[in-house]
């Protein structure tokens, strides 16, 4: 039976490699690193898989706590430091649980964070999309204009929202 739930995390976290566009879209850098695992994050929690949000949100902590201004210009260093106390406690806490329940708040938190991010940053190679939920009144970041709620309470639910901002890419 464990070695069943290892192959099937292994094949999920696959799906989730070769599912997103992310990796394609945004920068080689750090910020574009960050955005990237935010976005697994993201479908992890639209595909209530709480094991693979966790593993990816504890790959961001660790990133984050090492050496996340790697390769970044003064200005994007800057930057990144005012938002990285937040960025590093909201991913700890998503990969304390496997609970997709109580991975959607520390999310919340996360997804305003990033917006802040990218919005100042200006870093993105294709459009961002930031979505919102009127339900629970909360928001994420999409690389897609299809809307995925990673906060719905059904599976009915889960195109439940609209697009309230779009990043566009800098070129």
């Amino acid at each position: 039976m464990r070695s069943l739930k290892i192959l099937l995390l292994i094949l999920s976290l696959a799906f989730f490699n070769s599912s997103g566009n992310a990796q394609k879209l945004m920068p080689n850098d750090n910020i574009g690193k960050i955005l990237n695992d935010y976005l697994y994050i993201k479908n992890a929690l639209v595909n209530c898989e709480g094991t693979a949000a966790k593993l990816k949100a504890n790959e961001l902590y660790v990133f984050l706590t090492s050496q996340p201004y790697k390769g970044l210009t003064n200005e994007q260093w800057k930057l990144l430091a005012s938002y990285l106390e937040q960025l590093i406690d909201n991913s700890a806490s998503i990969a304390e649980t496997t609970s997709v329940d109580e991975q959607r708040p520390y999310f919340a938190k996360l997804s305003i964070t990033m917006y802040e991010l990218l919005k100042r940053s200006k870093t993105n190679t294709s459009t961002i999309y930031e979505q919102y939920c009127p339900m629970n009144n909360l928001y994420w970041l999409s690389e897609t204009r299809t809307i995925t709620n990673p906060y719905y309470f059904s599976k009915d639910m889960v195109s439940y929202g609209k697009i309230t901002a779009i990043l566009p890419p800098v070129k």
